[in-house]
């Protein structure tokens, strides 16, 4: 039950993070198209395209994580029996639920600042507020799978198998 609620939104959230990034990839190209050809860029490409990767790669996050597709180093892993290896992975898992936890917190007084003191983009002056908002979902089902990952792994259970 759990497991599906998390991929499913797991699977929205990137779903809409890919839709930003075609979104971003067109605009380069006809910003580019018209920078070659008639000397008329889209003013402040540059912006939009910082500020919709940066929301795009929160919104990617939690499906990696939930697949579990991180990249892993198994050094010692052979060496080790096989509870120690599930105790490290459980902690990996809790240690990249803490981290989310805290990047959702700063992020969030990023964006409470952003937004009480009107900070505007360079050129296009987009308030700061709305793409630092529009992280914050990403990085909280990140956190979620993050912990689900950590539970799953300590038990041992297969996907699907822990509600």
């Amino acid at each position: 039950m759990v497991e599906t609620v998390l991929r499913r939104l797991s699977i929205a959230v990137a779903v809409i993070g890919g839709a930003v990034v075609l979104s971003v990839i067109a605009m380069s190209l006809v910003s580019l198209l018209g920078r070659k050809l008639w000397s008329a860029p889209i003013p402040g490409d540059i912006e939009i395209l910082e500020m919709a990767i940066a929301v795009a790669v929160a919104s990617f996050m939690p499906l990696c994580e939930l697949r579990d597709n991180h990249i892993r180093v198994d050094l010692i892993a052979g060496l080790l029996p096989a509870g120690v290896n599930r105790m490290l992975l459980s902690l990996s898992h809790l240690l990249l639920a803490l981290v989310a936890a805290l990047l959702i917190w700063r992020t969030g007084l990023l964006t409470l600042d952003s937004h009480e003191y009107g900070s505007t983009s360079t050129m296009l002056a987009v308030p700061l507020w709305i793409p630092q908002m529009l992280m914050l979902p990403g990085l909280a089902l990140l956190c979620a799978c993050a912990l689900y990952q950590a539970a799953r792994s300590l038990t041992g259970k297969p996907l699907q198998e822990l509600s």
